[in-house]
């Protein structure tokens, strides 16, 4: 029993070393998203879905512990509806309530098109682990802006538009990187429209995933698993 407890300490104190810890930060970038999103291997600490048959479904990673939050909308009267046509396509293997999903174009929009300062917002947690969070968005006839602040305001809200088209969709993926100054606290995602390009203008949310920045993907924590034992087996 002894045994188990010092490997299980090795282990965690080797899983916990390979993530990074830092001061307060939050950055971001944005980029086209890929043509394909395996959200299992990108959310390794949890990942989210929307709109896979109807646009109040929401699939989770089923070991992810709900770290992202579903969305809540933003402006008086905006009303939710399911995508179905996302050049960015996404698949999971580690889903609930659906286990396995492949290449689905599906999302939510907001569907009311009567202007800017409507949109979705969601949460995830914050504490001085630094964290990778991906977001994908998409818009049509509008552009939309991103906007992510820390609950304890230690680093500076980080916040972008994405240019959009007056006649064609654009879709990208957000990627934020972030810690917060101490422990408990949470990293706001707000998602809105802030220029109309058309008469159908909307903004979507496909999905988000999560990641302790610096661990190594599941390979590697098999590796560091074997030296534990290892280590172990010297000491006996």
């Amino acid at each position: 029993m002894r045994s188990i407890r010092t490997f299980l300490v090795l282990f965690a104190l080797a899983f916990l070393s390979a993530a990074r810890v830092s001061a307060a930060i939050l950055t971001g970038s944005v980029a086209p998203p890929p043509a394909n999103v395996n959200l299992t291997t990108e959310g390794l600490s949890d990942w989210i879905h929307w709109g896979l048959n109807n646009a109040s479904d929401v699939d989770r990673k089923i070991t992810g512990l709900s770290q992202i939050s579903n969305f809540t909308t933003i402006g008086a009267g905006t009303t939710v509806v399911r995508l179905t046509d996302s050049p960015s396509k996404a698949s999971w293997i580690d889903g609930t309530p659906d286990l396995t999903v492949t290449n689905t174009p599906s999302g939510v929009y907001i569907n009311n098109f009567d202007g800017p300062a409507r949109g979705f917002m969601f949460t995830v947690p914050a504490d001085i682990l630094s964290r990778v969070l991906k977001v994908y968005v998409g818009e049509f006839e509008a552009s939309g802006t991103l906007t992510a602040t820390l609950s304890d305001n230690s680093a500076p809200a980080y916040s972008q538009t994405l240019a959009g088209s007056a006649n064609g969709t654009v879709q990208s993926v957000y990627t934020i990187n972030y810690a917060a100054a101490s422990l408990g606290q949470t990293l706001t995602i707000k998602w809105t429209e802030t220029a109309d390009l058309g008469t159908a203008d909307n903004i979507t949310l496909q999905s988000a995933d999560l990641s302790l920045a610096g661990v190594p993907e599941p390979t590697t924590l098999v590796l560091l698993a074997g030296a534990s034992i290892m280590l172990l087996r010297r000491r006996k």
